[in-house]
């Protein structure tokens, strides 16, 4: 008989970071994805919110990071929208942090698209959670 090992994170009350162990950083990219790159951006385990924290430094730039995102019923990347049809975006200025919580009910992937590179010195972190 075999027995089937689950690999999902099921249902969490508290953000599970998506890059790995908590404090690991997401990666954002500057050009939008190709559209059925299904390996792009970071595994959702369908859950329900994603966190977003972006911290910046002093460099001057301001940020701005747009969540796109990935359904394998349509093998195709969209830049994401919540419910009001506002995009899923978060941006910060010159030395300053950002934590915004979104709604991405049944979106497989998520990628980070950012308006420049990011600096060494700014960071970007994601997490997702059911409640």
């Amino acid at each position: 008989m075999t027995m089937r090992n689950h690999n999902t994170w099921g249902r969490t009350k508290g953000p599970k970071n998506i890059a790995g162990p908590h404090g690991t950083e997401v990666a954002a990219v500057t050009s939008e994805p190709t559209f059925a790159d299904e390996t792009a951006g970071y595994p959702t385990e369908n859950q329900r919110f994603l966190h977003i924290l972006l911290d910046t430094d002093v460099s001057g730039e301001n940020r701005t990071i747009t969540v796109w995102g990935f359904s394998y019923a349509f093998d195709r990347w969209a830049p994401l929208t919540d419910v009001r049809g506002n995009a899923v975006a978060t941006g910060a200025v010159n030395d300053s942090q950002v934590y915004k919580v979104f709604e991405i009910s049944g979106c497989d992937r998520v990628l980070f698209l950012a308006n420049s590179a990011i600096n060494a010195s700014d960071f970007l972190y994601a997490a997702c959670s059911t409640f």
